[in-house]
């Protein structure tokens, strides 16, 4: 229960200072990262030791590393026990790095799905 709350203040917190569309493509990441990223990086992005990366305060996922979270989402990892790719459109894949780059104490500019559309084409 108490981490239920932790997450909706967070929530909260995340969306209140948006504009009506990002507040949109928040909300329509978060479902994606829910139904799609939850199992292995948790409910608040923390991950699992050893296994699967936390997504909190990390350079991993701020803005300069935006292509490789594209490529990982789209293409997987290539290891064999590492990430699978995840049969999104680039319309998801934007929504759902925007979320994560913007939720857990994470601050970047929001990508525009031009920009994903871009990335999985070079």
């Amino acid at each position: 229960m108490q981490r239920l709350f932790i997450y909706l203040a967070l929530t909260t917190t995340i969306f209140s200072c948006r504009s009506k569309s990002e507040k949109e493509s928040l909300a329509h990441g978060r479902e994606i990262y829910i139904a799609n990223c939850i199992s292995c990086h948790g409910d608040t992005g923390s991950g699992v030791p050893d296994k699967y990366p936390s997504l909190v305060k990390t350079d991993r996922i701020i803005a300069a590393q935006t292509q490789r979270a594209v490529k990982l989402i789209k293409y997987g990892s290539g290891f064999e026990n590492g990430m699978r790719p995840v049969a999104l459109t680039d319309k998801e894949i934007t929504e759902v790095i925007n979320y994560i780059q913007n939720s857990w104490g994470n601050k970047a500019d929001f990508i525009a799905q031009s920009q994903v559309k871009t990335i999985i084409n070079q």
